[in-house]
């Protein structure tokens, strides 16, 4: 009886081992290591489903990191040059937009169930996923250079219009280009590099070499003061007298207006609901662009001050950029 105890007690002890064993196999303590071809990742989750995005979020996030030390050496650094704030912002949108790989042709190696929770193993095709991504920055490189055969054709001013859809075609390149270092080591983006730099210089020397006149009216005058300000930071010159090759016009109607409120404080605002227009002319004096904006500020001070905020100018400028809210373009 004794040995019978023994053996009993022996096999419950196997079978517990056994069972605590079950979400430890060899490919969870030991996944494979990702290699030149393929990506690896193990994940868990309630639901087969959920433990592969899980898998498939650990790859991202071992991908970010490396875009995050390679970015340097990619055309969307380089082209940056001197510009650090511009470079470092474009380094954490492209980092963070790693994190979101749209994944494709994922291979589920092998999958467990304990009762409780899944536990899988996936493959991802490094040349596959890549592809994917070469696919979708030559969709965006056909319409940039679609916009620079327009853009060498323009007007100083139309070509700054313009210069606001290149940059944002652009900002979009360089997402692809850091990702796509990762991706594919021998990925050469020599189709892509010389026309871009081009592109980037060739704007950067236009937006030196506008000379803007700003006449605006009274009402008008803090915007004109903001604006001035913007595009002093963007690199062009303010000039005083005849020597420009952009005239901006900026004219403002408001009307004054007071609300009941049973909040007291609002009850105090005195509004100016604004409609400001600017128009640009070039030095022949040709109108290249005309937008309107609405706008309303208020003031407990009255509505001269209302009138003088700058705030809603600020916030549609910080969305916009100046390029665009002088042009209305979108």
């Amino acid at each position: 009886m004794k040995k019978l105890s023994i053996f009993f007690v022996l096999s419950l002890f196997f079978v517990s081992c056994m069972a605590g064993k079950s979400l430890q196999d060899d490919w969870l303590k030991n996944p494979p290591s990702d290699t030149p071809s393929f990506f690896y990742g193990v994940g868990f989750g309630e639901t087969k489903e959920d433990a592969t995005k899980n898998a498939l979020s650990n790859i991202s996030s071992r991908i970010s990191v490396s875009v995050e030390s390679t970015f340097k050496s990619s055309l969307a650094s380089t082209r940056y040059g001197k510009y650090e704030d511009v470079e470092s912002e474009v380094k954490n949108e492209v980092v963070a937009k790693s994190k979101n790989i749209e994944y494709t042709n994922v291979k589920l190696l092998k999958s467990k169930y304990d009762g409780e929770k899944w536990a899988v193993l996936v493959e991802v095709d490094r040349d596959d996923l890549a592809q994917n991504y070469i696919r979708k920055l030559n969709k965006i490189d056909q319409k940039l250079q679609n916009e620079w055969s327009i853009y060498q054709k323009a007007t100083p001013f139309e070509k700054l219009k313009i210069s606001a859809k290149i940059d944002a075609l652009l900002k979009k390149t360089d997402s692809y280009f850091a990702l796509l270092h990762v991706l594919k080591k021998d990925f050469d983006e020599g189709r892509y590099s010389s026309r871009y730099k081009r592109y980037t210089k060739d704007i950067r020397e236009l937006k030196n070499n506008l000379v803007f006149k700003i006449v605006s009216d009274e009402a008008s005058e803090p915007l004109a003061s903001l604006i001035e300000e913007k595009l002093s930071d963007m690199g062009a010159k303010i000039s005083g007298g005849s020597n420009y090759n952009v005239l901006l016009k900026i004219t403002t109607k408001a009307k004054k207006r007071k609300y009941r409120s049973t909040n007291p404080k609002f009850a105090k605002l005195t509004f100016a609901l604004r409609k400001t227009t600017i128009r640009a002319y070039d030095e022949n004096g040709n109108i290249i662009s005309n937008v309107v904006y609405k706008t309303k500020e208020g003031s407990e001070l009255g509505f001269e001050d209302a009138l003088s905020k700058t705030t809603k100018y600020k916030k549609k400028i910080a969305q916009m950029g100046i390029v665009n809210f002088l042009t209305g373009a979108k």
